[in-house]
C-alpha cells in the first residue's frame, strides 16, 4: 500500500532493533517500523596496515560482534586537510547499538572511530535526504515501511507546515512554601488547547493524574509545550505518579514517563553565561518543546516555524534541534556536507594553530574595523548595512580551515590563490571548503526569505524564519574560531576579519568619492553624512556601487532627521560604539544599546526613557532637539515625582539580573548576589546563567539583605526605594544627551534642576 504524509519525527525502537517513523497521514499520526536503514561508524586502525592481517580477516573479526550488521572497506578523506582518500572500515550496526559498537571498536590497536557522535536518527535523515516536517511518500507492508522517499526539497524556501495538534499544560502544587518540593502533592493541572483551558482538580491526587492522562489520550497532541519541563516539571510529575502508583504515558508508543535527574550545565556563550538543564525530556511520537529559559530559542510565539526551519538545516529530531544552540545547528549543517563530501567527522578537533611570531600575532589578532565616532547630535545621517557580511565573505572567499595556505608557491597555480589583506597566508580556491560550502545554502536561503517578506505573502512566518537563519549565521564566524569546533581554525577566523576590514575601508573610499563622509562604522554598518541634505537616491546609488565592488549586498536602512551618539558615563569625551538612537525622516524612532533596549531595565525606567525620546523627537533638527531637552527632563521629573508619591505599580519596577556564577561563589554583595542568597535560603536551587528578579527596597542600607527583595518573596509589606529608582530615571535621561549639551541646556530653564553627569 502506498501512502503520503508528513514525517514528524523518528525514534529508535530498541526492542525491535529498528527505527520508528512517526508520520501524520489523513489527519492521524502513527508510528511505523522501518528496518531499511542501519547507522554506521568508520574506523581507522593499525590492523589495516599490518602484514599479519588481511582485509578479509579484519572484516570477519568485526562481524563477530553481535550488534554489527555488516562491514566493508571504503575510501574516505580521513581529515578535512587530506588531498587523497584513504581506506577505512565502515561498520554498520543495529540502530540501538551504534555507541556500544563504537566503544568496542575504540579498543582495536591504534583505532580512531569517526562519526560516533552522529546519532542513528541524524544519520538516517542525512543519508536518506529527509527531515522532520517534510512530506513523504511511503509504501507499507502491514505496519512496516518497506520504502520511503522525501517529496520536499531541503533547499526550497517556500514550503508548507503540517497542521499539528498542539497542547500545553501547567501543574499547580499544593504547598505553603515559596518554592514547592518534589514531595508536595498536586493541587490541580491546567491544560491549554485551542485557546481553551481544561481545569483538572480532584480531592485525590491519583484521580488528577488519571484525568490528565485521559485528556492527553483524547486530544492525542502532536506537540506538547511546557515551561521548565526539562528542568523540573516532568521530573515532578514522574515522582508524583510513582508515589501514587500511576504510570503516566505521554509518548505515543505508551512508554511510561521516566525522568532521570542529571546535573545542569552553565557555560559561556557569546560573552554571556548560559544555563542549561542537564535533564532533557524527549517523547516518542510526540514533540516536547520546553518554552522556558532552558528550552527553545527558535520557538515562535505563534507556532513552530523556527523549529521547522532548524530541522531542515540541522537534519535532526525536532526535540533535539529545539534544544540546540545556534552553534550546534551550524555544526550540524557542516556534518551534512561532510557526509556528502566523503569527509570523516573526527571525534576531536585535529587542526592546531600555526606557530606564529609576536609580530604575526599582533598583525592577525585585530578583529573587525571600527571607526570611532564623536559624541554629538548629527543631522541628515544615512544608515547603510551589509547583509550577512561575515558569512558572505566566507562563501565568496572560500574561507575554511583546509583552504588556508602558508606556502609561497601554490601547487595548483597562482590563479587559485586569494591574498589575505595584511596577513602572511593565502586562501586556496582550487577546492571548495567545507565551511564555505555549508554556509552557501544558509546565505542564499536567507536572501530568498527576505524576497518573500518583501512580497508580502506570509510575511510574519518568513520574518521569523529568516531571523532563525540570521541567528545561525551570526554564530558561524565565532564558531569558526571556537576551540572545540571540529571544522574550525583560528587562521580562518582571522582571515574573515582581515577581509572585513578591507571591505569597510573600500566602502569608506567609495563614500568619499561620492561626497559622503563616514561618521561611524562598526564591522558591517556605516553612518554617512553629506555637506547638504542627504539624498536617498544618492545613498541607494552608493549601496549599489559598494555591492558591486565588494560583492556583498549593502542596502540603505534609512535617513535620520537627527541621530544622537551619546557620551560614555566613564569617559564623557568618548562615545560607546554600540549606543545610539535617532528619528528617521518618516518619523520612525530607532534605538540601540540604551536603557530602553536593555534586558535588565525595569518597565518603569524603560517607559520613562521612551517618553523622553518621543519628546525629543518633536525637534525636526539639531536646533529643535536642543530646544526639547528641558521638556524631556521635565518628563523625567514627572516620573520621579510619581515614584516619591508612591504612585507606581511594584510590578513595573522589577529588575532582573543573570547570575554570572553559582550563588555560593559570590564574594561581593552585588544585588544579584544578595537576591540569589535570599532565594537559596528560601529553598530554591540556583545556578550560574539563571535569572533572578527583584526590586530595590533600601538600596543604601548597611544590611545588604535589606537592599533588595526577590520577586518570589514579595508580600504586603514590600515597598520600593523611590530614591534608588529616581537615580535610574536620571541616568536614563543622561544617557540620551551628549555631555556637552546636558548642563548648558538645562541651565537655560530656571525651573529645571541641573543634573550632574559625574
Amino acid at each position: 500500500m502506498k501512502k503520503t504524509g508528513w514525517l514528524l519525527d523518528c525514534s529508535v525502537d530498541r526492542e525491535k532493533q529498528a527505527l520508528t517513523l512517526w508520520i501524520k497521514s489523513e489527519g492521524k499520526t502513527k508510528g511505523y517500523t522501518y528496518r531499511g536503514f542501519h547507522p554506521s561508524v568508520y574506523v581507522s586502525t593499525n590492523l589495516m596496515r599490518s602484514m599479519d592481517w588481511s582485509d578479509n580477516d579484519i572484516l570477519r573479526a568485526i562481524l563477530e560482534h553481535p550488534k554489527v550488521v555488516r562491514s566493508e572497506i571504503v575510501q574516505r578523506f580521513a581529515s578535512v586537510y587530506d588531498v587523497d582518500k584513504t581506506p577505512v572500515l565502515q561498520v554498520f550496526t543495529t540502530p540501538d547499538a551504534q555507541r556500544e559498537v563504537a566503544g568496542d571498536l575504540e579498543k582495536l590497536p591504534g583505532a580512531t572511530v569517526f562519526h560516533a557522535d552522529i546519532d542513528p536518527v541524524h544519520q538516517f535523515f542525512i543519508t536518506k535526504n529527509m527531515f522532520a516536517f517534510g512530506r513523504v511518500a511511503f509504501e507499507l507492508k502491514g505496519d512496516e515501511i518497506v520504502d520511503i522517499e522525501c517529496l520536499d526539497k531541503r533547499e526550497d524556501p517556500e514550503y508548507e507546515i503540517p497542521e499539528l495538534e498542539e497542547l500545553g499544560f501547567e501543574v499547580f502544587v499544593d504547598t505553603e512554601q515559596i518554592f514547592p518540593k518534589m514531595e508536595d502533592r498536586i493541587h490541580h493541572i491546567e491544560v491549554y488547547y485551542r485557546g481553551d483551558t481544561i481545569h483538572i482538580e480532584d480531592y485525590e491526587e491519583r484521580s488528577i493524574l488519571y484525568r490528565f492522562q485521559s485528556v492527553i489520550d483524547k486530544i492525542d497532541p502532536d506537540v506538547i509545550t511546557t515551561r521548565r519541563g526539562d528542568e523540573s516539571l516532568f521530573r515532578y510529575l514522574s515522582l508524583r505518579a510513582k508515589a501514587n502508583g500511576v504510570e503516566l504515558r505521554l509518548s505515543r508508543d505508551a512508554t511510561p514517563l521516566r525522568v532521570t535527574y542529571r546535573e545542569p550545565q552553565s557555560f559561556w556563550q557569546y560573552n554571556r553565561i548560559v544555563y542549561r538543564s542537564g535533564t532533557q525530556v524527549t517523547l516518542n511520537g510526540r514533540i516536547h518543546i520546553d518554552r522556558g529559559k532552558t528550552g527553545m530559542h527558535f520557538f515562535s510565539p505563534v507556532g513552530l516555524e523556527g523549529v521547522v526551519e532548524s530541522c531542515r538545516l540541522a537534519l535532526g529530531r525536532p526535540q533535539r534541534v529545539s534544544r540546540m544552540t545556534i552553534g550546534a545547528v551550524n555544526a550540524a549543517v557542516q556534518y551534512y556536507n561532510a557526509f556528502k563530501m566523503d569527509i570523516l567527522i573526527p571525534p576531536v578537533k585535529r587542526n592546531p594553530e600555526f606557530l606564529k611570531s609576536l609580530n604575526e600575532l599582533a598583525a592577525i589578532d585585530r578583529g573587525g574595523l571600527i571607526l570611532q565616532p564623536r559624541p554629538d547630535i548629527y543631522e541628515n545621517v544615512a544608515e547603510c548595512d551589509f547583509s550577512s557580511m561575515y558569512p558572505t565573505l566566507m562563501v565568496n572567499k572560500n574561507i575554511s580551515p583546509e583552504t588556508i595556505c602558508t606556502r609561497t608557491d601554490c601547487p595548483y597555480g597562482e590563479q587559485f590563490c586569494i591574498k589575505v589583506p595584511e596577513l602572511s597566508f593565502k586562501i586556496c580556491t582550487h577546492k571548495r571548503g567545507i565551511v564555505s560550502e555549508s554556509l552557501e545554502l544558509l546565505v542564499s536561503r536567507r536572501m530568498k526569505f527576505k524576497d518573500l517578506i518583501e512580497g508580502g505573502e506570509d510575511a510574519k512566518k518568513y520574518e521569523f524564519v529568516q531571523n532563525t537563519l540570521k541567528g545561525v549565521l551570526v554564530s558561524c564566524f565565532g564558531y569558526l574560531g571556537f576551540k572545540n569546533a571540529k571544522f574550525g581554525r583560528v587562521e580562518a577566523h582571522t582571515a574573515v576579519t582581515a577581509f572585513a576590514r578591507d571591505v569597510l575601508l573600500r566602502t569608506q573610499e567609495i563614500g568619499e568619492e561620492m561626497g559622503l563622509e563616514m561618521l561611524h562604522g562598526i564591522v558591517d554598518s556605516v553612518w554617512l553624512q553629506a555637506e547638504g541634505e542627504v539624498d536617498y537616491d544618492n545613498v541607494a546609488e552608493f549601496c549599489e556601487r559598494v555591492t558591486k565592488d565588494v560583492e556583498i549586498q549593502m542596502s540603505p536602512k534609512g535617513v535620520y532627521r537627527w541621530m544622537v551618539i551619546p557620551s560614555s558615563r566613564l569617559h564623557p569625551s568618548v562615545a560607546p560604539l554600540n549606543r545610539y538612537y535617532g528619528v528617521y525622516k518618516n518619523g520612525g524612532i530607532k534605538t540601540r544599546g540604551i536603557e530602553t533596549r536593555r534586558r535588565d531595565t525595569c518597565l518603569y525606567v524603560g517607559d520613562c526613557q521612551k517618553e523622553m525620546i518621543k519628546t525629543l523627537a518633536h525637534g525636526r533638527n539639531k536646533a529643535g532637539f536642543l530646544e526639547q531637552i528641558p521638556s524631556a527632563h521635565a518628563v523625567c521629573q514627572e516620573y520621579i515625582d510619581r515614584l516619591h508619591d508612591d504612585n507606581v505599580d511594584l510590578r513595573d519596577l522589577i529588575l532582573n539580573s543573570t547570575l554570572t556564577r553559582n550563588p555560593h561563589e559570590y564574594r561581593a554583595t552585588s544585588r544579584a548576589a544578595v537576591v540569589a542568597q535570599q532565594l537559596v535560603k528560601a529553598g530554591r536551587e540556583l545556578h550560574a546563567g539563571q535569572k533572578v528578579r527583584y526590586v530595590m527596597t533600601s538600596a543604601d542600607s548597611e544590611n545588604s539583605l535589606r537592599r533588595v527583595r526577590a520577586l518570589e518573596m514579595f508580600d504586603e509589606s514590600t515597598r520600593y526605594d523611590p530614591e534608588a529608582y529616581s537615580k535610574l530615571c536620571k541616568r536614563a535621561f543622561e544617557s540620551l544627551i551628549p555631555v556637552q549639551y546636558l548642563n548648558s541646556k538645562l541651565d537655560m530653564d530656571s525651573d529645571q534642576t541641573v543634573l550632574l553627569t559625574n
